[in-house]
């Protein structure tokens, strides 16, 4: 399955750097990922203020890039709700050395917790599974990228993949734990009124 345009590193790279954006697209889309699991709803003008505050000191952003920001916030929600799992952080492709990508994954895991952190700032009140997801992210965090180690190049690879696909499986845990009930929560105390 091609992935979905919009989750094209390279051109999301661009776009911020056009923009004279600090971030980098992994913290950008970890921010948008972590404030969808922690239950903010998939609402731009909620979470858009955000992405200024933690990600362009508090600048709002041009039009366009509002928009295709917009846009990513809709696939991502949808993506996180997908019940085949289609869910995959905005990270470089196969084809960048391994380092670069590391450090995007790194960089992804620390923008998703402080996007959770801003809405779920007392995990005592979450399920296990979600302060479990939330402590093994946090350890991704401190993945040193550069200590040089002995193995190959194709068991860190392996190990890449490995740590990619445990990220995606701990962010679906925050996502149907927390945000899926929270954003359920949220439209049924809407209806009541």
């Amino acid at each position: 399955m091609p992935a979905h345009p919009l989750m094209n590193y390279d051109l999301w790279t661009t776009a911020l750097d056009q923009n004279a954006l600090m971030a980098s697209a992994a913290e950008l889309h970890g921010l948008v990922a972590g404030m969808l699991s922690a239950g903010v709803p998939a609402d731009a003008s909620q979470i858009l203020p955000v992405l200024h505050d933690f990600l362009n000191d508090g600048q709002a952003v041009n039009a366009a890039l509002k928009s295709q920001i917009s846009e990513l916030i809709t696939e991502t929600a949808r993506q996180l709700a997908d019940e085949e799992l289609g869910f995959s952080p905005l990270l470089p492709g196969d084809d960048d050395a391994l380092p670069e990508r590391l450090e995007a994954l790194v960089e992804w895991s620390q923008a998703f917790l402080v996007g959770f952190a801003i809405q779920q700032t007392d995990l005592s009140i979450v399920a296990e599974e979600v302060r479990d997801a939330v402590e093994q992210l946090t350890e991704v965090t401190r993945i040193d990228i550069y200590t040089p180690d002995d193995t190959s190049e194709a068991d860190n690879e392996e190990s890449y993949f490995l740590v990619l696909e445990h990220v995606r499986i701990m962010v679906l845990t925050c996502f149907s734990e927390v945000g899926q009930k929270f954003a359920a929560a949220e439209v049924s105390s809407q209806t009541l009124h």
